[in-house]
């Protein structure tokens, strides 16, 4: 039996059983809410208040339009100016950099001086894929890592959405106050023929342990590993107004990454160098077009990795007492106002810290048609999840007033994470078996395969399509909330030394979210966020972007700019 028929056949058994679960006008329980435990929320029509920075980045990042005029702010047109920007910045010389043109910071590109790799540190040639590359490309570009080392307050950003590409930045935990605007991130995937995405662990940007990161207004196409991932305790972290992912299209480009490395894989199959082992060669084969192909291309797997991995479960301290804070209880995650187009999962996925999460719009219904309607992708191709919420460990995860199109799963996971440990090792899966995973959704509305429903992930006794993908045990935490949670006696253990027992956790059922937040209306999530989420929406002067406070009457620059 398909996996298709398989999940006709558990539909239909599921109609049987509950004749109300997959209706949009389900009688939910008493416990049914439209709100979040513990919030103050403001439900209002967009405005020029929602330029504001919003989330837990609030209450750490800081207007820089004071800087403008001044030898602090600096404007750059070449990836040499840009890497000695980011030099100065680190010696508290630069605290606004203004990226005016396009930048291919690759490593081959750069093509660095032996004594300008003395001078920018801070940067350095990626590893190459492990079975080589498929995008000339990047081929050609090489890809970077760069890191932001010792920077107390810094503004990236651009007047006109100007692009990045071919390089990871790194905000590191010796980073505090960055802020992240108007920006355009590409140029860090290719095709990866096992299907696997294995290959290279390519990512736009990793808050690596810095605290209080803005990034706002920006655009980030596929990237071969995560596409914003937190780790090594990153605290304080607002992502708003974004635009994650590209809709599905058989004519891309001709310079972008998936025409010209699936136009690469084309050459290998038409001159007979693939083998059945080969993705790409079984899609081919078995009628699927390149251009379907390509279609099929535009899909990211792995969005937001949010904490470095369970061994992370306290703060690591050295043995001269340094208390390096990379604990994953220390992570807080804001989500607000983005747009998700043909994402696979971690939206987001969370590692005992805390995510919030409003006003989000997923949408994978051009990547669903492409399965759909080409069997051969079907059948070959691995990029078939459709999943959402995530936490673990420990983690509490809250999304209020967000669409779910085509998110077969919007919730995954487990309420106990010793019913949802197959990628934990055998030591940590232990640790953690009694701990209770929150995720809630709340004023939502998700539309799949299944039906549509409109509600919270409560309703019904916490039956209904939001939690199609979770597995409940005793449904404990239904009408429960805690924001966060706590180890208990964490503080007397050591990274590298756990415990043999099971951790025991005490979660804060009283603790109120530490900002108040703004939502637009559900009916206007889809129109509001897709017209205003993503790079170059916004049509404003330099002066404006350094800002993180703006008033609802005052019009800023120019307004909604259409692309």
């Amino acid at each position: 039996m398909t996996i298709k028929k398989s999940l006709t056949w558990l539909l239909f058994l599921s109609l049987i059983i509950s004749p109300f679960l997959f209706s949009a006008t389900s009688v939910v329980n008493a416990a049914a809410i439209d709100s979040i435990p513990n919030t103050e929320r403001h439900v209002k029509n967009y405005d020029n208040s929602y330029l504001s920075v919003t989330g837990y980045a609030s209450s750490g990042v800081h207007d820089r339009s004071e800087y403008m005029g001044t030898s602090y702010y600096r404007k750059v047109k070449t990836e040499r100016d840009f890497l000695q920007a980011l030099l100065d910045a680190g010696n508290g010389d630069v605290k606004v950099i203004e990226v005016a043109k396009d930048l291919n910071l690759g490593w081959k590109a750069l093509n660095l001086t032996e004594e300008e790799t003395k001078k920018y540190r801070f940067i350095r040639e990626y590893r190459d894929p492990t079975n080589g590359f498929t995008n000339p490309k990047l081929a050609a570009s090489g890809v970077s890592q760069l890191d932001v080392n010792n920077v107390e307050g810094l503004t990236i950003f651009s007047k006109k959405g100007k692009t990045v590409r071919s390089a990871e930045i790194n905000l590191q935990r010796s980073s505090n106050d960055i802020v992240i605007r108007n920006l355009n991130f590409d140029g860090m995937w290719q095709w990866d023929d096992t299907g696997r995405h294995k290959e290279v662990g390519w990512s736009f940007i990793k808050v690596n342990g810095a605290n209080n990161v803005w990034i706002d207004h920006c655009q980030f196409s596929i990237a071969s590993d995560g596409l914003i991932d937190t780790e090594n305790g990153g605290s304080n972290i607002t992502i708003s107004w974004s635009e994650f992912g590209l809709a599905a299209n058989e004519h891309p480009a001709k310079d972008s990454d998936i025409y010209q490395s699936i136009q690469y894989m084309e050459e290998k199959y038409t001159s007979n160098e693939l083998d059945e082992d080969s993705v790409y060669y079984n899609m081919r084969h078995d009628g699927a077009t390149k251009e379907q192909i390509m279609a099929y291309a535009a899909y990211h797997s792995k969005v937001h990795l949010t904490g470095s991995g369970d061994k992370d479960y306290v703060d690591y301290v050295s043995s001269s007492g340094t208390n390096y804070k990379d604990g994953n209880q220390r992570i807080r995650l804001t989500l607000a106002y983005n747009r998700y187009t043909n994402v696979g999962q971690r939206v987001p996925m969370i590692r005992q810290g805390t995510g919030h999460a409003y006003n989000l719009y997923l949408d994978n219904s051009t990547h669903q048609d492409v399965l759909d309607n080409v069997s051969a992708i079907y059948e070959h191709g691995r990029d078939q999840l459709s999943r959402a919420l995530n936490a673990r460990n420990g983690a509490s995860i809250a999304a209020d007033t967000s669409v779910f199109h085509d998110i077969n799963e919007p919730i995954i996971g487990a309420e106990i994470q010793g019913l949802d440990t197959k990628n934990m090792d055998e030591q940590w899966a232990e640790l953690f078996q009694n701990a209770y995973n929150r995720n809630l959704i709340v004023n939502s509305k998700v539309t799949n395969q299944y039906g549509t429903y409109t509600g919270s992930s409560w309703d019904n006794n916490g039956e209904n399509l939001f939690t199609t993908g979770f597995t409940w045990h005793d449904k404990s935490t239904i009408g429960n909330w805690a924001w966060s949670s706590h180890i208990v006696g964490s503080e007397n253990m050591e990274k590298m030394n756990p415990p043999s027992e099971p951790f025991t956790f005490e979660y804060k059922y009283e603790e109120q979210l530490p900002y108040a937040y703004n939502v637009i209306p559900l009916d206007r999530v889809v129109e509001t966020v897709t017209k205003y989420a993503g790079a170059d929406k916004i049509n404003q002067g330099p002066k404006d972007w350094l800002k993180t406070e703006y008033s609802a009457k005052k019009k800023y620059g120019h307004g909604w700019k259409r692309n």
